[in-house]
């Protein structure tokens, strides 16, 4: 699904620091105590004794250690004030997209037309193929599609394979376009760049999955972001390049290198485009299974033959992809008064406790706390956009 479409809550910080007192104002429910000084007495023997001072009024009333809380975040300003000590503080954090590398195969035979048949001369040249009856031409204006509707919501990533036409086999540990936010016209680019003048792909013969799974997972290792990290497998059939032989089978070695990538934290979603069936419903089948996002049912991966099934496609794998996952570091203060450690979190007001168990609540991602994610039917709530605000308050350190 696409999450560009649903409304998104926004993560806001409200706080009120200082040494935790807050006053009321007039509305309050605080009061001051009452004047002590008493009139002077009456002089005797001489005039009138002149009148004592007034009594001064008393000092307003203190809440108790929890500071004030502002959970809409919004412009109006709050019923109480914080005491001179304190101040005000605000801090707006974004919810962490998740980032995707688009592994699109631009082998020879994504030059031949959805049904598999060879254009011209086999499927192989800049120049010739089957045009815009391409599987290329067909089905890669789905990714620009989708990648420019989404490109708010997810770090889109581009690797093509294999990488160049002088080593068909050969896929290196680059990406045509690094993953990071905004990327849907670099990515648009990057496709029209492979395109050739007819409308299919400027295509080479090798199909080295194996070693572009491989790349992937080597590039992702390199980024240091905490966003949650997937790969999208778009290939039209059967891995070759097996001891670098571009005709060779290597179906079990790009089942293996697939593995490897979500073992190393990057699963792998595989989207077979016109792959005809048989022995190649049952390769991509095994990559779905190893890379950890299958379908459900068979074949296990998703099967597309057109823009609009490549679009649904991928938008599944932003549903998946989608997290509840916040940025919250660091603190909004650097003089101790404010800790990661001591937070809460509200749901369009109502608190959301944290749970080590991951079952329904939150916790934090990782010893730096600097990010949380809520888990469960919370999280559900908050991807349909049941829960619209999701708000972190810092609690009051006395310094």
């Amino acid at each position: 699904m696409s999450r560009s479409s649903a409304p998104h809550g926004l993560l806001i910080f409200a706080v009120v620091l200082g040494g935790c007192g807050v006053k009321l104002t007039a509305a309050g429910t605080a009061h001051g105590s009452a004047g002590s000084h008493a009139g002077g007495t009456t002089g005797t023997g001489g005039g009138g004794g002149a009148g004592g001072m007034g009594g001064r009024g008393g000092s307003g009333g203190m809440a108790g250690t929890t500071p004030l809380i502002i959970l809409d975040g919004g412009s109006e300003k709050p019923t109480t004030t914080p005491d001179a000590n304190c101040g005000a503080k605000s801090k707006t954090a974004s919810k962490v997209a998740p980032d995707i590398l688009i592994l699109l195969d631009r082998s020879g035979s994504m030059n031949d037309n959805i049904n598999n048949q060879m254009c011209t001369d086999g499927g192989f040249g800049a120049s010739s193929g089957c045009g815009m009856d391409s599987k290329w031409a067909k089905v890669t204006p789905a990714i620009t599609q989708v990648v420019t509707e989404t490109e708010a919501d997810v770090n889109w990533g581009l690797k093509f394979f294999p990488d160049n036409s002088a080593a068909a086999c050969t896929v290196g540990a680059n990406a045509a376009v690094p993953i990071g936010p905004g990327n849907a016209s670099a990515i648009a680019a990057a496709i029209m760049g492979a395109t050739s003048t007819n409308g299919g792909v400027t295509g080479f013969q090798g199909t080295p999955t194996r070693m572009a799974a491989a790349g992937a997972a080597t590039y992702m290792s390199g980024l240091t972001d905490m966003s949650p990290k997937y790969i999208l497998l778009a290939t039209d059939g059967l891995p070759t390049c097996a001891n670098n032989n571009a005709m060779t089978d290597d179906s079990t070695a790009a089942v293996t290198a697939v593995d490897a990538a979500r073992m190393a934290g990057f699963p792998t979603f595989v989207v077979g485009i016109a792959t005809g069936g048989g022995t190649a419903d049952t390769t991509l089948s095994n990559l779905a299974n190893a890379g950890g996002l299958p379908k459900a049912g068979s074949p296990a991966y998703y099967p597309v033959s057109s823009a609009a099934e490549l679009a649904a496609a991928i938008r599944t794998l932003i549903g998946v992809a989608a997290t509840c996952t916040f940025q919250i570091g660091p603190a909004p203060t650097s003089d101790g008064s404010t800790d990661l450690k001591y937070i809460k979190v509200f749901g369009d007001g109502t608190e959301i406790m944290r749970d080590k168990t991951h079952a329904n609540g939150y916790d934090y991602t990782d010893d730096t706390m600097n990010a949380i994610q809520v888990y469960g039917p919370l999280c559900d709530q908050i991807l349909k956009a049941e829960i619209h605000d999701v708000t972190v308050a810092f609690t009051c350190i006395p310094v």
